[in-house]
């Protein structure tokens, strides 16, 4: 087990000093764990920020990512990502072209960014009920038209989203932020995604999480699987697992160094990509995982704001709900962190 890998290169990612580790990179990616307040929707923000050219797709019903790209999107009834769904589970209904948006039309901090984005809808709750239904239809034609229908089905959200690539020009990358539940906008995103990024808070919940995340994406009797024969089965590898809400130790001499409780949880996520290899993006499993502070004031700051982390500058601070709170320099560790999850994922 090489944990002490994993603390010694965390030393050198929070003061920016850590060279790339050899892990392969895809063009998209979705961000999940079947479990919420996690950092998925966090790491969707800064990401899509660092990563300059990216089309970032919400299929979170609950619309965060949504709202931190424009304010005013819960008063909106624009498009959505559920439009890019619904037709290849409605027969009859027209295709939606170019949703997309220019984030920088409606959050000024990326102007100068090419981030476009499709928000969610709160209408995506009904979308597994529909997503079911249309399976089971598409289950019951005949031999060929079956296989044709289902992959029509299941990869609807990735022809949709390389079509919007296509119609966009200017973004090689995708991110996709997905909801903590498996079905419905979270399964096709797995279908349209190359590799996924699995945050996992510092707690037995979110552990068990990924456990359950890891078996549903194996088991081939499980919602994932069983639709496909394997040869027309795309199924995502694991890019990432990025431990999240991390504490660390306050002896002297440090040096960033996990505290004891996170440190037992890095264990515990190790000893489970350790015995799931063959779903990794590379064989180490010490490349696959990563730690990330909890951002605290800067974390509230940056949300209230719908600042990427990236321009908090130490010192800042903003009354929230009546109480000021500060950017430490702590901020500084959190930025590298994420320059250096940006760095190896593209």
């Amino acid at each position: 087990m090489d944990i002490d890998t994993i603390i010694k290169r965390q030393d050198e990612i929070a003061k920016g000093n850590a060279p790339a580790t050899q892990l392969p990179k895809y063009k998209k990616y979705a961000l999940c764990n079947l479990r919420g307040g996690i950092g998925k929707t966090t790491l969707s923000f800064n990401l899509s920020y660092l990563g300059d050219d990216v089309l970032a797709i919400d299929t979170c019903p609950q619309g965060n990512l949504s709202y931190f790209f424009d304010n005013q999107y819960y008063g909106n009834t624009s498009t959505s990502v559920k439009d890019l769904i619904l037709p290849y589970l409605i027969p009859g209904l027209g295709k939606a072209s170019r949703l997309s948006a220019f984030v920088g039309a409606t959050n000024q901090f990326f102007h100068d960014k090419k981030t476009y984005y499709i928000p969610s809808s709160s209408d995506l709750y009904l979308i597994p009920a529909q997503l079911i239904t249309a399976i089971n239809q598409a289950r019951g034609l005949p031999s060929p038209h079956r296989d044709t229908a289902l992959k029509s089905i299941l990869y609807s959200l990735r022809n949709e989203i390389d079509r919007e690539m296509k119609d966009i020009g200017e973004v090689s990358k995708c991110l996709i932020d997905t909801s903590p539940f498996f079905a419905g906008g979270t399964q096709l995103a797995w279908h349209a995604a190359d590799a996924l990024i699995i945050p996992v808070r510092t707690d037995q919940q979110s552990i068990n999480s990924l456990e359950l995340l890891i078996q549903t994406l194996t088991s081939s009797s499980g919602e994932f699987r069983k639709y496909l024969d394997d040869p027309d089965m795309h199924s995502p590898k694991i890019q990432l697992v990025i431990l999240t809400h991390g504490g660390w130790s306050t002896s002297a001499g440090a040096r960033n160094k996990p505290n004891r409780q996170t440190e037992m949880y890095l264990k515990k996520v190790w000893d489970i990509l350790s015995r799931s290899r063959t779903l990794l993006t590379a064989d180490n499993p010490t490349e696959h995982l990563l730690l990330l502070d909890d951002f605290l004031g800067s974390g509230r700051i940056s949300s209230a704001l719908s600042k990427p982390l990236e321009l908090l500058k130490h010192g800042e601070s903003k009354y929230i709900d009546r109480v000021k709170v500060s950017v430490n320099n702590s901020v500084e560790k959190c930025q590298n962190q994420l320059r250096y999850i940006n760095s190896i994922i593209w």
